[in-house]
């Protein structure tokens, strides 16, 4: 079998002596959506937080394909193709939607002070056409000019979502993208999630819509009191016994 693209073993992270994950491995292959699910307070976020860079583990280690990245920030681990979104909507409210898609590419962008001459140049244009199909896939282009803290909700969730895309990432990190959104708004998520995948990104999504982890991912880990409780295909999973009782308590 083919190395993963992504590989976190044994990560361990306490907070005041709290343990938020306790010896968690994850392995990621190369084209694949890998759900991480849980109850409240399973650790799902502080996870996202130790592959994206935020937060650093106590002890473990994370690899991206032949190269450990444990010890990357954030700003060094995007160049490299890891990119994620926020439970918490973390948009430049005061700027236009495409000027937020255009900050998505700032690390594969190198024209500097020439982006303000009056005359584009090539690599420029071609970023631009890029931020326009991230616009077009998430539904975002009629709204392409409105401040990003103008739009509804679910709008601001998908703008997200198109950013992150905007910086090509090999590996994309996405916390709770259905969270309040609607019915169908979660409905048509699912296939912008497969696009993705679709145009060469491997996925991990956190999210507590089942039913949206069941139609997207092909594998499925879960967390209970910062430790794995099971992993396996989606069916599998959400069939456990193991799982009922984490959730439901019985």
């Amino acid at each position: 079998m083919a190395e993963p693209l992504l590989k976190v073993s044994g990560i361990c992270k306490r907070f005041q002596g709290v343990e938020a994950l306790g010896d968690i491995d994850i392995e990621l292959a190369e084209g694949t959506i890998h759900g991480v699910v849980g109850p409240n307070g399973a650790g799902k976020t502080t996870l996202l937080n130790v592959i994206s860079g935020y937060v650093a583990p106590n002890s473990g280690s994370v690899t991206l394909g032949d190269r450990e990245i444990t010890k990357l920030t954030p700003q060094q681990r995007v160049p490299l193709g890891v990119v994620r979104t926020f439970q918490n909507i973390r948009l430049f409210g005061g700027l236009s939607v495409v000027d937020n898609l255009l900050i998505g590419q700032h690390s594969r962008a190198h024209t500097g002070f020439f982006s303000l001459w009056p005359l584009r140049t090539g690599s420029e244009k071609r970023l631009r056409a890029e931020a326009r199909e991230a616009l077009e896939l998430f539904d975002l282009l009629p709204y392409r000019k409105r401040r990003a803290a103008e739009l509804p909700y679910g709008l601001q969730k998908q703008l997200e979502m198109a950013r992150a895309l905007a910086a090509r990432p090999r590996v994309l990190l996405l916390d709770e993208p259905a969270a309040g959104m609607t019915t169908d708004g979660r409905a048509a998520l699912v296939p912008r999630i497969r696009e993705l995948r679709d145009r060469g990104m491997s996925v991990i999504v956190v999210e507590h819509d089942m039913d949206v982890i069941a139609k997207v991912c092909d594998h499925v880990t879960v967390l209970n009191f910062g430790r794995k409780l099971i992993d396996g295909a989606p069916a599998e999973v959400l069939a456990s016994d193991e799982v009922r009782t984490a959730y439901l308590g019985t």
